[in-house]
């Protein structure tokens, strides 16, 4: 490892102006991006606004100088190492500190040689914590391209890795948005075809005549543009895997003439006369279903099963909730590389239901890490809801002290803090510093928005 200091940004939790003022040069100095706050509530506000690599955070705090407060403070600066300073003959603080999530600790008055060691191996471990999260998201993302670790999509992989293997048929089930053509890039990835093409077609995106030229290619003169012959996509599929979207939509002529190419291998292009001869593995999918749809005769038992060699399903977002943080942090590090979310972002990904699924989920992600400022470093709730349009949590106003000159944004944005806060009360049973971690932010920031919300 290299001897060469570590710099960073480095946020200073301290309530004495002189200590700010000679800590905080001192880390300057030293090549350090430093920032100081006097008190938890600052403390928080520069967190979520600068994201340090780093916090030095006094464990007496004020109003009271209550080192209770201080401690409460260690979990509200997630994934950053924490280092507590504490006064002479407070080792039992520095212990409990330790206990709750802190890195480590320094004795005042702080010696300026260790401290300078300690801030560099702080940093240190920061960047080593920050590699290691970039492999483990990495590493995630299976060979397949499936991601996820739910049981749902351990086993759909553990089902494409043997079907692959084989020439039949796959039937690809599941709601829109879960991604379908993953799995059948999956099968073709996995096969023996993948050196081979992997050509797809949307079954419900064109009328039957213009399916039939797209699918089985045409003959120079068969209508009117048809200037030269045209292969169609079968034949470009030889020897590869053809995959059939949305293949419910397919209209009824074109699924005899579908039926055919699945029974024989050929075909015969539009406005030609010689069949014709193409090999490829076919993956169909939709979200319909297709057997009610036999049923009711809109689809063709026999092409059915032929196309229901082996049937895979695709599971809804909401049957693996828990894969929806690796997911959005994949799709955020597409747009915004060295970004992250915030806890509260996280809680918001997590507790949507999301109707549109994966679809639905990078459409979100994507559009919030477009719209990251500057030097911002972690996407919030708020850009969340923004970027998906979520108007919900301005709905229903609840009682309070509200301001009632506010204009209508301030209205709404003083009902949605009375409520939020109100329901963590309810919620910790009445206990202010565990409404205080719900709401993330410091035991004092929430007495006062309790007495300036009427509700002490």
């Amino acid at each position: 490892m290299s001897d060469t200091p570590e710099t960073g940004r480095v946020l200073l939790v301290d309530d004495e102006p002189a200590f700010q003022r000679l800590g905080g040069s001192f880390l300057r100095d030293l090549g350090h991006a430093v920032t100081v706050a006097g008190d938890g509530e600052q403390a928080l506000a520069s967190f979520e606004r600068q994201r340090p690599e780093l916090v030095l955070l006094d464990l007496a705090m004020p109003p009271h100088m209550d080192p209770e407060i201080g401690l409460e403070m260690i979990p509200r600066f997630p994934g950053v190492p924490v280092v507590v300073l504490t006064g002479h003959g407070e080792h039992e603080l520095a212990l409990r500190a330790t206990e709750l999530g802190a890195w480590d600790f320094l004795t005042k008055p702080i010696d300026p040689d260790m401290l300078r060691f300690v801030v560099a191996r702080a940093l240190r471990k920061a960047r080593l914590d920050g590699e290691l999260a970039t492999l483990r998201a990495a590493t995630a993302v299976d060979d397949l391209g499936l991601v996820g670790q739910a049981p749902a999509i351990t086993q759909l992989r553990g089902m494409v890795r043997r079907v692959a293997q084989t020439s039949v048929s796959v039937l690809v089930l599941g709601p829109t948005g879960t991604g379908k053509e993953l799995v059948a890039r999956a099968l073709h990835g996995c096969s023996t075809r993948s050196a081979g093409p992997f050509v797809a077609i949307h079954c419900g995106a064109l009328s039957a005549e213009l399916l039939e030229s797209e699918l089985f290619g045409h003959m120079k003169g068969s209508f009117t543009g048809a200037y030269r012959d045209q292969p169609g996509l079968v034949e470009a599929a030889h020897g590869g895997t053809l995959f059939l979207d949305e293949v419910g939509e397919m209209p009824a002529a074109m699924q005899v003439k579908l039926l055919r190419f699945l029974q024989e291998g050929t075909f015969v292009p539009v406005g030609g006369r010689v069949q014709k001869r193409a090999e490829a593995r076919v993956v169909a999918a939709t979200h319909r279903d297709l057997e009610a749809m036999v049923r009711e005769g809109t689809f063709r038992e026999d092409l059915f099963y032929r196309l229901k060699g082996v049937v895979l399903r695709t599971p809804a977002l909401s049957e693996r909730p828990a894969d929806v943080p690796l997911l959005a942090t994949r799709f955020l590090h597409r747009v915004a590389p060295r970004t992250g979310f915030t806890a509260g972002a996280l809680a918001w990904l997590t507790s949507r239901e999301w109707p549109g699924n994966v679809r639905e989920l990078k459409a979100v992600v994507e559009s919030a890490g477009a719209l990251i400022l500057p030097g911002q470093h972690e996407v919030d709730a708020d850009l969340l809801r923004l970027s998906s349009g979520d108007t919900s949590d301005d709905a229903a106003p609840v009682a309070g002290h509200l301001d009632p000159s506010a204009g209508p944004l301030d209205a709404a944005l003083n009902e949605l803090e009375l409520r939020l806060v109100r329901d963590a009360m309810a919620a910790a049973g009445g206990n202010q510093s565990e409404a205080a971690r719900r709401l993330g932010v410091s035991r004092v920031g929430l007495i006062k928005k309790l007495t300036r919300l009427g509700l002490r």
